[in-house]
């Protein structure tokens, strides 16, 4: 009896070595960068130069190599992008740049920025959209003629400072007109240094992506000098959307932006992976105080209205129809023509209600005279045109896109671009 405990020292004995190992150590939860992602776009780019883009496939590029001083969030706030810090005096708003790397390494100073702003004034670049949005700088009007270089309302206070002065005193609409990405940050000197092909050699932005090769018709391959997001972007070129959704169900795609006027065509499938990413703002009905050209519908909820729009994937603000609008009566909704969420709308009321709702698409340009000289109705748009209109809330502005589910986060600029640093994978 007394010998009967050896076999649990032998068990004892056997699990000694167990007992020794250290337990496993719990990791830490982080959402990696995924690594390599390709994009559908749906031409080539025109131009690789932010100050001339126009295209979804320019923003594509322009808005993941370069940036601007400020750049607007998701929920309207203007915020520093390059600026750490400013502060306004009067007609002057003086800048502190941050610390930021040039894809090839160089430093990004004052002078460059101040060099960079009168860049798009150049004869050789002549972007009438930065002449607009420089119009109140000191100094445009002899950059734009040839008299000057740079901008004399521009000044460099040291290296990691600029001052910009304005004819008239600062307010908080210049730091939103700084943030619009036509007035990205370029070196002057790749240009001059690339001369006719700079776009393709001298690439150099603040973005932390680089380009690698451009097949004309056929991919442009960037790679990440800095910062998070995929070590390798590729945008591919579909001739259509349609093309685009075979290659995403094929995986060779990873993601495709949905105008809302396709979204029609996503199969059913496929609709649950479409995601709506943020923008800045609302849309919103207007009506023209006394307007009589308008309907309530009331047949027609927003909710459905806007569910019938983006198949389910935008949600509706819940807008009810103002009860001072005369019902069932012929409606002509006007609609800014680049507003594509805007335009579905319009187009989708007008299917719903046939022959009692007309759509008619004009420039931005044109909607704003028209609304404030009383010539329409009622508008799909962001912001009240008229002088005192009734809004009723449709949806939140939104940007479409199908998503390979291994992408876990991502988001898209102000301007609807994807943004590349912001993708990663799901751990």
């Amino acid at each position: 009896m007394r010998h009967r405990w050896w076999p649990w020292l032998l068990l004892l004995l056997a699990l000694v070595p167990a007992l020794l190992i250290a337990k496993p150590r719990q990791q830490l939860s982080s959402t990696p960068p995924a690594e390599n992602v390709s994009e559908a776009i749906f031409s080539n780019p025109n131009t690789l130069d932010p100050a001339l883009a126009n295209t979804a496939s320019d923003w594509a590029v322009d808005s993941n190599v370069f940036q601007p001083l400020f750049r607007v969030t998701s929920t309207g706030r203007v915020v520093g992008e390059l600026v750490s810090r400013y502060s306004i005096r009067g007609h002057e708003l003086t800048l502190v740049i941050k610390p930021a790397l040039l894809t090839h390494g160089e430093d990004l100073t004052a002078k460059i920025v101040a060099e960079a702003l009168a860049r798009p004034l150049w004869s050789q670049v002549g972007s009438a959209a930065a002449a607009h949005l420089l119009s109140p700088v000191v100094g445009v009007r002899a950059v734009l003629s040839g008299s000057a270089r740079y901008l004399s309302g521009v000044v460099v206070v040291n290296r990691d400072t600029v001052r910009i002065r304005l004819r008239h005193r600062v307010g908080p609409g210049f730091l939103k007109t700084l943030a619009n990405p036509v007035l990205s940050i370029v070196p002057p000197q790749d240009q001059e240094r690339g001369g006719a092909d700079w776009q393709l050699i001298d690439l150099d932005g603040t973005g932390g992506y680089r380009l690698q090769n451009w097949t004309p018709n056929g991919s442009l391959t960037f790679t990440r000098t800095s910062g998070r997001g995929p070590l390798e972007i590729v945008l591919d070129i579909y001739s259509s959307f349609k093309q685009a959704v075979l290659s995403f169900e094929n995986q060779t795609v990873s993601v495709v932006p949905v105008n809302p006027s396709r979204i029609a065509l996503v199969p059913l499938r496929l609709v649950h992976e479409v995601r709506a990413l943020p923008q800045p703002g609302d849309l919103y009905l207007v009506w023209r105080k006394g307007a009589v050209h308008a309907s309530t519908y009331p047949t027609v909820s927003v909710s459905r209205w806007v569910s019938t729009s983006f198949r389910g994937r935008i949600p509706a603000l819940h807008g009810r129809w103002p009860s001072t609008i005369a019902s069932d009566r012929r409606m002509i909704i006007y609609v800014n023509q680049d507003l594509p969420e805007a335009l579905q709308l319009a187009q989708t009321l007008a299917r719903l209600k046939p022959n009692r709702v007309t759509v008619r698409a004009v420039p931005l340009s044109r909607l704003k005279t028209m609304a404030q000289n009383n010539q329409i109705s009622a508008y799909i748009g962001q912001a009240d045109l008229f002088k005192s209109g009734t809004a009723m809330a449709l949806a939140p502005m939104r940007s479409l896109w199908l998503v390979n589910p291994a992408i876990h986060e991502m988001r898209v600029f102000a301007n609807g671009a994807l943004a590349w640093h912001s993708l990663t994978s799901k751990p």
